[in-house]
């Protein structure tokens, strides 16, 4: 049974300034960190989460500057009282960093507790193209995880998650209590930080366009020397080459589905059929003339220019009459 929330381990954090509020996340795994762990988080992968715990001053990006970042927070109070008109409950400010009554380097620091309930709030404000995610009751995986994250911190039966789409649409779910998915939470959050946090071991990356993204930007100091492999290894050059045949292949269908299509739609911009529907619409585009701005204003473009490195993944299939070249970023 866990502890009633005036019982828990705490922190007050209503005095605390931005800054010292984020050095305190970074000690713990909070609930914004459980999607990532549990690789569900489309904007964040566990390389990055564990760069950001261990080295937080070389590694951590700041986004609080960011302005949908800064709506999020500013916008809480609002979805709040959205919630109590559409529910009738009432809700209060927590204002203190809690912690697991079993685990001192998991917490959360939550949106509104619910008076007179065994219950949290969360607020959360996206986008209106967003909505579709939330469809028949649905909740974002990520989010969901937090929640529970919630849970088992904080010993409540249920969370409310309160969200506005844009500035014209409202939704409220409740998630219950599930123990069983609490525990495999706890559990994935405990293995996370003894393996790769008290040991000071990287993560290996999972099938997330977060983590291709933070392997990329991992180690900028390359050498120009050749790896051998083990010779098992071999299965992941095949596997690379076969895939992209594959989506040669799929790339090519999917585009004569596609004309075929359009030659049917002609001028119209709306398709239906049996439950089916397509959208092919004009839209303008916005395009900078880089070359041009360079001829006629080069002083500034040298000013304003910003070189990015990468690196490019390039796997070859060798012995053949053809050589296979398949790119990847």
């Amino acid at each position: 049974m866990s502890l009633p929330m005036n019982q828990l381990k705490s922190i007050n954090t209503k005095n605390m300034s931005d800054e010292e509020w984020k050095q305190l996340r970074t000690y713990s795994i909070g609930g914004s960190d459980c999607g990532t762990i549990l690789g569900m988080n489309n904007y964040e992968d566990p390389i990055k989460l564990w760069e950001k715990k261990l080295f937080p001053d070389e590694y951590e990006e700041d986004i609080s500057n960011k302005i949908q970042v800064k709506f999020g927070h500013f916008n809480e109070q609002f979805v709040a009282q959205l919630f109590e008109e559409a529910t009738g409950k009432k809700v209060r400010k927590h204002n203190k960093m809690m912690y697991h009554k079993d685990y001192n380097f998991i917490s959360a620091n939550v949106d509104r507790v619910v008076i007179g309930e065994n219950a949290l709030l969360e607020c959360k404000t996206t986008s209106e193209f967003q909505k579709d995610k939330w469809k028949d009751g649905n909740v974002p995986a990520s989010y969901m995880a937090q929640c529970y994250h919630y849970m088992a911190v904080a010993g409540v039966d249920v969370v409310y998650i309160a969200v506005m789409f844009g500035n014209n649409d409202f939704q409220y779910e409740v998630i219950e209590r599930d123990e069983e998915v609490i525990n495999d939470i706890i559990n994935a959050e405990v293995e996370f930080w003894n393996d790769y946090i008290i040991k000071g071991q990287r993560p290996p990356a999972n099938d997330s366009k977060a983590s291709s993204k933070a392997l990329n930007e991992y180690w900028t100091n390359t050498k120009p020397d050749v790896l051998t492999l083990e010779g098992e290894k071999v299965a992941l050059f095949k596997g690379i080459v076969a895939i992209k045949e594959q989506m040669k292949e799929l790339e090519k269908q999917l585009r004569v589905y596609q004309n075929q299509l359009k030659e049917l739609m002609g001028e119209y911009e709306h398709a239906e059929v049996n439950g089916f529907k397509a959208d092919w619409r004009l839209q303008q585009r916005t395009n900078f003339e880089t070359k041009k701005f360079k001829e006629e204003h080069p002083e500034l473009y040298e000013r304003y220019k910003r070189i990015s490195t990468t690196r490019t993944l390039n796997v070859k299939q060798k012995n053949i009459e053809t050589d296979k070249v398949i790119k990847q970023r």
